[in-house]
């Protein structure tokens, strides 16, 4: 669980510099928005530890084939944080702390069950009494994949938090906007992000295996799979979409943006999404983590940071222009992962090459 020491240490530089980062990102933003995201920023890094140990806890369950108990634990987080969210809000009124405090107790109560139930030692993978030993290549396979990929994540957060510094100049009814359609594009990313995982499972046993047309197989399986689960959720998302807009009591200028930023998501997500987001899950589980690591980041940088300035502040287009920008950035993706599988590179990588 060393990755729950070094999520630790994370979560310590947030609490320590959390105004600092926040003014240099978001220093434009009104007095009262600021602080309450840092009211947020302080309670919620209190969580990253326990949310470190919780998907590594879940990440063993799902290798284990065991994906019901994730599902459990995942549902009694969730149930914990809406209901604690409504507590919070509505009978404690106490504002953003209302949201901030619910989901810490969820992730921690999440963290703690899965790490207590990893110490049945009749599992499969089990949590070990014995005292602990450094296996040295064992490690140095994981941080093989391991570090290119946290690279990777740690680069891409950082790039979604310079396009929000970019959108939170372009005053409250866009940073609303762009909010609540973050919202609602997550729900139609579900289905992706699921597979995204059973991509790295299913395709990392093929591989473990040595058996390439299994790999290829599954891999077009899966792709399929999420194309379909991707089309119908985003679809139905965009056919229900004025009713769920108005859940939101949010102003007319505001539900128009709104509407546009999620027709601009979900109507390109069910062509490129899959592509962009669950097929380089393909690729680092044949070990091949630092091509994915050098697109994802250069990407980031020139189509989702670069662009979202010119397109959002400089041209003035606001919102919208950020997320064209993203489509930019999946395009790019989609081009670049699709001509690796293709051109078999990953075979080497993945030792499966004559």
């Amino acid at each position: 669980m060393s990755v729950g020491a070094i999520t630790v240490v994370i979560a310590a530089v947030f609490l320590l510099l959390h105004r600092p980062i926040l003014l240099l990102f978001f220093g434009s933003i009104e007095a009262d928005v600021l602080e309450d995201a840092i009211t947020y920023l302080l309670i919620t890094a209190l969580s990253f530890p326990f949310l470190a140990v919780y998907n590594c806890c879940a990440a063993l369950f799902r290798s284990m084939g065991n994906s019901k108990i994730t599902f459990q634990v995942s549902a009694l987080m969730n149930v914990i944080n809406i209901v604690g969210n409504a507590v919070g809000v509505y009978a404690l009124h106490a504002g953003v702390a209302g949201v901030a405090v619910p989901t810490l107790i969820s992730r921690a109560v999440a963290a703690v069950v899965l790490y207590r139930m990893l110490n049945n030692q009749s599992l499969t993978i089990h949590l070990l009494r014995e005292p602990y030993h450094f296996e040295k290549d064992m490690v140095g396979k994981i941080l093989y994949i391991g570090i290119p990929s946290g690279i990777e994540n740690g680069l891409f957060q950082l790039g979604r938090v310079l396009v929000v510094s970019i959108i939170s100049g372009f005053g409250t009814v866009q940073i609303a906007a762009n909010g609540v359609a973050n919202s609602l594009d997550a729900m139609g990313c579900i289905a992706g992000q699921a597979m995204s995982l059973a991509m790295i499972t299913v395709i990392g046993r093929c591989v473990g295996a040595g058996d390439e047309a299994q790999v290829r197989y599954y891999t077009k399986r899966l792709l399929g799979i999420t194309y379909a689960l991707t089309a119908v959720q985003n679809i139905t998302i965009l056919l229900l979409l004025s009713p769920i807009l108005s859940l939101y009591g949010l102003g007319a200028e505001t539900t128009e943006l709104a509407r546009t930023l999620v027709l601009i998501h979900d109507g390109v997500a069910m062509l490129l999404w899959p592509a962009s987001f669950v097929l380089p899950n393909m690729l680092r589980a044949c070990n091949d983590v630092h091509f994915t690591m050098g697109i994802s980041v250069f990407s980031m940088g020139l189509f989702r940071v670069a662009f979202s300035y010119v397109l959002g502040a400089h041209m003035g287009m606001g919102a919208i222009g950020v997320w064209i920008a993203m489509v930019m950035d999946w395009v790019f993706r989609v081009i670049c992962f699709v001509s690796r599988y293709l051109a078999g590179s990953w075979r080497k990588k993945a030792g499966l090459a004559a």
